[in-house]
Parts: C-alpha cells; structure tokens; sequence
C-alpha cells in the first residue's frame, strides 16, 4: 500500500485547454510543476476538477503520462472512472503504462445503477488492477448514485481497495464511514474549507481542487496541525475560508490565478463560466496566499 501520512493534502488538478478548446498539454505542465513543488503530499488527476467527462480515452491517458513524468517526488492518484467498464478498463491499462500506482474509479453514473450493480463492477475493476491501488470515488450529487455504509463496508473488502474519497458529503457522513471502515482503510474529504476538523471525523486528508491554485494556506494549515497548535490553526482557517470562497469549486477560478501568477496557462474546456473581472481582482489580491 502507498505510504500515507496524517493531515494528507492531495490536490485536485485542473487542465488546461487552448482558445480553441484543443488539449494543452505545455499549460497542464506549468499548473502541475507548480503542485510538485507547492508542499502537498498528492494530486488527484482527471477527476471533477480536470474535467474528465469532456476528455477523450486518448487524451486522458496522455495527461496520466504527463502527471506521473511531472511528479516524481508525491503521490499521484489517476482517476479512471467512466460511465462503462470498457472506458475504465483502457484508462486503468493507460495509467498502469504510465507508471501509476494509484487510480481513483468513480461510481458508474448517469444511468441509475443497483447496488449490486455498483458491486459487480467494483468487483471487477478491483481484479483488473492488480498492482495498483484503488480508491473508491463517491459524489452522489453528480452521479446519481447512492452507496450507503453497507455498500461502502463490502466495497473495502475488495482486493486492491485501499481507501475512498467522499465529495458532496458532510464530516458527520465521514465519522459514519469512519466507524464501520477497517482500521487502515484511507478516507479523503473532497471539502477543502473542513479540512482542520477532517481527522477529527476520521478523515486522513483532503483532496482539494482549492490547494491546486493555492496550497499555502493548506500547507501551511497541515504544519500547525501536526504542531496541534490551536491558536495558529483558528488563524490559518480564515486563510482557508477566504480561498475557499474565492475560488468557488470553479476550475476556471483555478486556471485564472496561474495566469494571474505569470504562467501560460490555457481556458477550461466544459461550458462554465469565466470569473469577472471582480473575482479577478480578489484573486489577485489573494496572490499571495498562492506563492
């Protein structure tokens, strides 16, 4: 199993396209060489964040090569979820062929799936990954499936298995996993702004799409926590907050304050919308909370 350490910050990378809408795989670079040299422990590629339902098999397993080449010194969580097991299983062999040795699978989605369902094809994603670590990925708001303690108890004992990332969901849901998981079995929260209270839910970290664009805050949150000084850790949290609600879960809040920062990175590729130019202005001024 991968070696872990409290307070985990894993950051959710964004990537970065051209005006056309074309992969930019040089703007992708700059976004992760600013991640491997930021503090956190991981990043999570090709999930919410990198907007992987508008990427191809193609590109995704390019952007896997890339990650894995560009972040030799942390961990590096590839997601392969898609909406059918033929997909996953050409991201799996695309992460497995780019040196991976952990991969994140989202629920199926869009179609409602049983709960046996849900099982069968975990079941089998788990065999076919023999050598790399999975983490379940749950965010229910998005997909439209539900898995309850039940389920996530029998999902955990999968082979391969090593843990889940829960987005969407409050602490006390964490706790409520925390206390039927096996003693080991990592949990990430996906909720950057409940990152002090996490570990005491049960959480090993976070996977943060915030901490892409501004890791110092959460860096430097990670060093006080470890020190268990409260003092520092209530200060820090309104750092956390203010970036947080800056950036509003928005990857193209992301991308704007590398741009901001001087690096040549590209637009988003999905049809959300840029910041204007108020949130342009308090993300500059967040600056340096970023450097």
């Amino acid at each position: 199993m991968t070696e872990t350490s409290s307070h985990d910050i894993i950051a959710a990378v964004p990537v970065s396209f051209a005006e056309d809408g074309a992969l930019d795989l040089a703007g992708t670079r700059e976004i992760l060489a600013y991640v491997a040299g930021s503090g956190v422990q991981g990043a999570l590629v090709l999930g919410t964040t990198g907007e992987f339902p508008a990427l191809s098999i193609e590109e995704r397993n390019a952007v896997a090569a890339l990650a894995v080449e560009t972040l030799p010194g942390i961990r590096v969580i590839v997601h392969v979820g898609a909406a059918s097991r033929f997909e996953v299983s050409r991201l799996i062999a695309g992460a497995r062929a780019a040196g991976a040795r952990e991969i994140a699978v989202l629920t199926p989605f869009y179609l409602p799936t049983p709960p046996e369902e849900v099982y069968a094809f975990f079941r089998d994603v788990s065999a076919e990954a023999g050598g790399l670590d999975v983490f379940v990925y749950l965010f229910e708001a998005r997909t439209g499936v539900a898995v309850d303690e039940e389920l996530l108890v029998r999902l955990a004992g999968l082979p391969n298995v090593v843990g889940v990332k829960v987005s969407g969901e409050s602490l006390d849901t964490i706790a409520s996993y925390r206390a039927r998981l096996p003693e080991g079995f990592l949990i990430y929260t996906g909720s950057d702004a409940d990152y002090a209270a996490a570990a005491a839910a049960g959480a090993d970290g976070i996977v943060s799409g915030v901490a892409s664009a501004f890791a110092k805050p959460f860096v430097a949150m990670r060093a006080a926590l470890e020190r268990a000084d409260a003092g520092i850790v209530a200060r820090l949290q309104g750092d956390v907050d203010e970036v947080v609600d800056a950036i509003r879960g928005e990857p193209t809040r992301m991308l704007a304050v590398h741009r901001l920062a001087g690096r040549p990175v590209g637009r988003s590729r999905m049809p959300i919308p840029e910041p204007d130019q108020e949130a342009l202005r308090r993300l500059a001024r967040d600056l340096p909370l970023h450097h």
